[in-house]
């Protein structure tokens, strides 16, 4: 990710169906933490995959500290009150070298 853009990150769920899940995306580095959920992600099933993807503001991204890896996660909670989570992932935040566009 690249520090004050507007990205569009896409996480894969393998092998399962969160299409009727509340879903929750949390990225955290350092103390700051951003999740999108509900109305923010957009999500749909790709070959027994859930494709998660959501647009992380301008503002957004400038939270994030260069240099060093954010946290990803998916949370979720299952029709029937049941919670899982996948395993975190990593996710570089790189600098951007003309940041007051």
């Amino acid at each position: 990710m690249v520090k004050y853009t507007t990205p569009t990150i896409v996480l894969t769920v393998k092998d399962v169906d969160l299409t009727a899940q509340k879903i929750y995306v949390s990225i955290e580095q350092d103390g700051v933490e951003l999740t999108k959920r509900g109305a923010d992600l957009d999500v749909s099933l790709v070959d027994h995959d859930t494709v998660i993807s959501f647009v992380l503001s301008q503002e957004e991204t400038a939270k994030f500290n260069l240099g060093g890896p954010a946290e990803v996660q998916v949370n979720w909670i299952s029709v029937s009150g049941v919670r899982a989570a996948t395993e975190i992932a990593a996710v570089n935040i790189m600098r951007n070298l003309l940041a007051e566009v």
